[in-house]
């Protein structure tokens, strides 16, 4: 299948990459450089959205957010310009369902066709092919496009009509936040009390409480020292926003979204938007005097 991947950044790249044997892909990124990697391997550069979309039956976009991928839709030099009529548009960004759906809705008048399809799961589950693809969109889209997600990732769930997708991922890493602060504060209360932090952990995962931040974060990002994640407290930040944006439309409280996107403005006022979401763990340590980290 023709395929384009628009986005090849932290997340884009490692899902682009799954695509380069398995179909015919284009891609293009705002940075040329990004592009070159995949054109050794057999991709096809595009110069513009345009060009790129004359070229290809669907579609990927992966981008920080909906603002970027309606711009690259329909700004200048943007998809519309160059898709044909029945092509589609899957966007994987973590975006706005408002947004997608508005923007589904302004491509149907065109003959063209839009979907969401985030993705949770981090840098890690890209390039294992093990990331959760969360697709919103009618029945016969998500046929049409499940071949394409599948040579990506083995995890291809259909959420519900378009939107839904979007929907989901923005609560689902609000929660991944919740679930992190709580983590980090019960381990910090255990460190206290005499607990190493790995036997901390390695319990809990084996307990009622176990988490993604018991099985991935603490030990892989934490608990080995390396500190990084791949996530910066900026996306988090945004995406945190949007749940509880969804939540305040929808007439839903959330308090404990609401307080963990307040720790997490903390964490950002100490150590700035660009720091990776791994911070937030010293930002537990100063507050709470434990050492969570391997000793220096």
């Amino acid at each position: 299948m023709r395929v384009g991947f628009i986005g090849l950044g932290n997340m884009g790249g490692p899902l682009a990459r799954r695509l380069v044997q398995r179909h015919q892909l284009t891609v293009h990124d705002r940075r040329p450089e990004m592009m070159q990697g995949f054109i050794d391997e057999g991709a096809t550069g595009a110069a513009s959205p345009a060009e790129l979309a004359a070229n290809c039956e669907i579609v990927l976009t992966c981008l920080p957010t909906s603002a970027e991928v309606r711009e690259v839709i329909f700004g200048g030099g943007g998809l519309l310009e160059g898709l044909q009529p029945g092509a589609m548009v899957a966007d994987m960004t973590t975006g706005d369902p408002a947004q997608t759906r508005e923007m589904a809705q302004d491509l149907a008048d065109k003959g063209l066709q839009m979907i969401d399809a985030p993705v949770s799961g981090g840098p890690r589950g890209a390039n294992e092919g093990t990331i959760a693809i969360m697709v919103g969109a009618p029945d016969d889209l998500f046929q049409r496009v499940r071949p394409v997600l599948e040579s990506i990732s083995s995890n291809v769930l259909h959420a519900g009509d378009v939107g839904a997708g979007h929907a989901i991922k923005a609560g689902n890493n609000l929660l991944n936040l919740v679930c992190r602060l709580a983590s980090f504060e019960v381990v910090s209360m255990l460190v206290k009390n005499g607990v190493a932090p790995d036997k901390a952990v390695g319990v809990i995962q084996k307990s009622s409480g176990r988490s993604y931040a018991t099985e991935i974060t603490l030990p892989d990002n934490i608990l080995s020292g390396k500190m990084f994640q791949g996530f910066t407290l900026a996306l988090m930040r945004k995406d945190s926003s949007l749940a509880l944006d969804i939540g305040r439309a929808s007439d839903v409280p959330m308090p404990f979204g609401n307080l963990a996107r307040e720790m997490l403005q903390g964490a950002i006022n100490e150590h700035g938007l660009e720091d990776d979401m791994s911070a937030l763990a010293l930002t537990y340590e100063r507050l709470t005097g434990a050492r969570i980290r391997p000793a220096d």
